[in-house]
């Protein structure tokens, strides 16, 4: 098992219906990380729901609060200061100090809103990105983490 697949059978432990938000800009290089791992995860079954939330993730509040899910994974890239392509999770109580490009509300007003109405268990994963420029590709960093994420989601929950 991979350090992330451990990571993610971690989070979603006991969970048994899961949402999962993917967040970023299509247009900014690795920023569009968590949308396309969204985009990519489908028939996973009638207990998991995906969203692609883009750079409004909070549009899909109402949504995920009326699917009430035990667990509700967001995937976003974050300059965490880690090498291209890793990920880690991001404690709550650090989402302030970590810097999100491109979302049209603050990822942690958002976060604390969602835990607060639907009081499910909520992980942030993050992906450092590399290169956000807007018309920029992803990196091959990147892009591998996309790849390993999904595979790894797949996996755990289909």
């Amino acid at each position: 098992m991979s350090a992330v697949q451990t990571l993610l059978a971690e989070i979603l432990a006991g969970a048994r219906r899961v949402a999962i938000l993917g967040c970023g800009s299509q247009l900014c290089g690795d920023d569009a990380a968590g949308v396309q791992i969204a985009e990519r995860l489908s028939d996973l079954g009638e207990n998991v729901q995906v969203y692609c939330g883009g750079t409004a993730p909070e549009n899909f509040t109402g949504e995920i609060k009326k699917f009430r899910p035990d667990a509700l994974l967001v995937i976003d890239a974050a300059d965490m200061g880690l090498p291209p392509g890793q990920a880690a999770m991001i404690p709550p109580e650090d989402i302030g100090g970590v810097s999100f490009s491109t979302h049209m509300l603050p990822l942690k007003i958002m976060l604390d809103y969602m835990r607060r109405e639907i009081g499910c268990r909520i992980s942030l994963l993050g992906i450092q990105g590399a290169e956000l420029e807007f018309g920029a590709d992803m990196t091959p960093e990147v892009s591998a983490a996309v790849d390993e994420i999904v595979s790894a989601l797949i996996e755990l929950l289909a």
